[in-house]
This record gives structure tokens, sequence and C-alpha cells, in this order.
């Protein structure tokens, strides 16, 4: 059971997941020219999660491939938030959907290893 969801859909539990977040500065923010104090206007915060998979069958991978870009790149994502220690769902689009490798041990069987999808808030 995944505790990652992509628009109510569970997914596979990656063997890492990653969380950022990162400050939005308006056009105003910068260092003074004359001193060189910083002044930062934070006018939003974002987050990033990036999920990497170990070793899922060609099905697996192609239903995670599925989830994440199949209509599009924006998705509703729902994760455990580090910053206020809930569940929440969030609107994100995906980047780059990442293969990974292939594992052909005989010509029936194909499996993917390293898949990985970043996650970035709207």
């Amino acid at each position: 059971m995944s505790i990652f969801k992509v628009n109510g859909a569970e997914l596979p539990p990656p063997v890492s997941a990653s969380w950022s977040i990162a400050d939005l500065s308006s056009a105003e923010s910068g260092r003074s020219t004359r001193n060189g104090a910083m002044s930062k206007d934070i006018i939003a915060q974002k987050r990033t999660l990036t999920f990497t998979w170990g070793i899922l069958t060609l099905a697996e991978a192609s239903r995670v491939a599925q989830l994440c870009k199949n209509k599009g790149a924006a998705v509703y994502l729902t994760y455990p938030d580090i910053l206020t220690a809930k569940t929440v769902k969030g609107r994100f689009y995906t980047g780059d959907l990442t293969g990974g490798s292939y594992i052909i041990p005989n010509a029936s069987d194909i499996y993917i290893n390293g898949l990985s999808c970043s996650f970035i808030e709207m």
C-alpha cells in the first residue's frame, strides 16, 4: 500500500522519495548596490517531490507512466507534507519521466529499474 496517489490512484511505493520547498521572490528582491544588504520579498512557496522506483514489471512501469504523463502534465498528488506534517492533496505538473534501465532476463519477461519522475507544485 502506497501513501502517494496521483489523481486518486495509488502509485507503487517508491524506493526513494525526496521533498523540497522553494521560495519564489518578487522582482524587488535582491541585494542593495549601496551596502550589499539582502532584501527578500517571498511571494509564494512551492514544493517539488521526486520519486524513484526500483524494479517494476513492464506493466507496472506503464501504469506509472500513464498516471504521470498520459493526459498532459497536470495532476493532483496526494502525499505526506513535511512542512505541515499532514497528508495533503495539491495540483502539480510532472517533470520528465525517466525510464531507468531495462532488465530482460528472457524473451517473455521485461522489467524496468530506476523509473523516476518529479512533481512540481503549480
